[in-house]
């Protein structure tokens, strides 16, 4: 595929993307969820996010969805911090932990309260491919993801996951029971990744599209999920 071809592709994907938020509802007010980070362990991590978004309410899923999942991380010890602020959602090893998400100022006092995580370790230093079960449901589905490394911090690494697993569990393509594959690549343009952006595979596929770190006028793609689901 050329670099053109390439782009457009992305560009049309970036597009679905913002349709499918936009389509779950009418405009409210931003929600915002936190992340409080104590250690990167990515795979309580990633579990962690699907677990946070299955146990949202339908309402709060929605409005989530239509804030394209923003969500803030945050430097801290969840197991002080989740003492003054309740959390909905605690990784089982006590790593991190999820607030909200809340519409205007709900989370202001806890923003306040801790800096922002940075991370600026590689995202290669501490990412290996890992795979998660999600608990609750019948088992069997293999959803296989794959994340881009090359030039991409800790901390820019769990922002785009968390966005790719976050969207992908709201709109039913991650499930209870599910197992969840995470693959790494320094870049995601091999044949497979770019199949995954074609049109016709929109409702199987979420991706996480955004400006390219290192060349801010054009777009990358820092993740895929695919999860093509048998049909009963």
């Amino acid at each position: 595929m050329s670099r053109p071809d390439a782009d457009a592709a992305l560009v049309a994907a970036a597009t679905a993307r913002l349709a499918s938020a936009s389509g779950t509802g009418p405009a409210a007010a931003v929600a915002e969820t936190v992340v409080v980070v104590a250690d990167v362990v990515p795979p309580a991590f990633a579990l962690g996010a699907v677990e946070f978004t299955l146990g949202l309410p339908e309402d709060l899923g929605r409005a989530w969805h239509r804030s394209f999942t923003r969500t803030l991380f945050l430097a801290g010890q969840p197991g002080t911090v989740v003492s003054r602020h309740p959390a909905r959602h605690v990784a089982a090893d006590a790593s991190m932990s999820w607030h909200g998400p809340a519409q205007g100022d709900g989370l202001r006092d806890l923003s306040r309260l801790l800096r922002a995580f940075r991370g600026p370790r590689p995202a290669a230093s501490v990412t290996r491919d890992l795979s998660v079960l999600v608990p609750g449901g019948p088992a069997g589905h293999v959803v296989e993801a794959r994340m881009a490394t090359a030039g991409v911090g800790v901390g820019d690494y769990l922002v785009h996951l968390h966005h790719l697993l976050g969207e992908a569990t709201l709109r039913g393509l991650i499930r209870r029971g599910d197992t969840v594959r995470i693959g790494h690549a320094p870049h995601l343009d091999d044949p497979d990744s770019r199949a995954a952006l074609e049109p016709g595979r929109a409702d199987v596929v979420q991706t996480r599209i955004t400006h390219d770190h290192a060349d801010p006028g054009r777009l990358r793609l820092y993740g895929v999920l695919v999860s093509e689901r048998r049909r009963s």
